[in-house]
Order: C-alpha cells, then structure tokens, then sequence
C-alpha cells in the first residue's frame, strides 16, 4: 500500500471526504458538494489523480464526460490507517 507522505489542503480533504461518503461523483457534482469553484477543482483533482489519491475516468453519462472516484490508498488515508493528515 502506497504510504503518502504529504499533508492535504482543507479543499482536498473536503474533496476526499465527499467521495468517500458519497461514492464515484463527476467534477461538477464533487464542486458543487464541496463548494468549490469548477475551474479550481479540474486543476485540483488531476493534482490528486497524479498522487495517486482518484482516479478520473472518461465516463459518456457523466455532465463532464468524466467521472472521479477514489483509490483504495485514498480510502485508507480517508479512514485514518495511513500516513498524514
């Protein structure tokens, strides 16, 4: 299991915690949960997907065209059983 190693904005903890509770959303959905700003939360979730915290998939059904979920390493930080917060 990857071990992170870096401490989460506010923002990106919002993000995580919305997707652990309510499961794969689309960026307009999880900007909408966490109020924040579309443009602002595209740049955050492909920092995060690049960190290996979600995972962005093309999905046709979505608003955006993409959906986001979690990783299992993300799930285990969400839930307090690895690295910091």
């Amino acid at each position: 299991m990857k071990r992170f190693q870096f401490e989460l904005t506010d923002n990106e903890s919002k993000v995580l915690n919305t997707l652990a509770g309510r499961g794969a959303m689309s960026p307009s959905q999880v900007a909408a949960e966490t109020w924040i700003l579309p443009g602002e939360m595209r740049t955050m979730l492909q920092e995060m997907a690049s960190a290996g915290f979600v995972v962005l998939r093309e999905d046709s059904n979505s608003p955006d065209g993409w959906l986001v979920a979690l990783t299992n390493d993300a799930r285990g930080f969400v839930n307090g059983s690895n690295g910091k917060r």
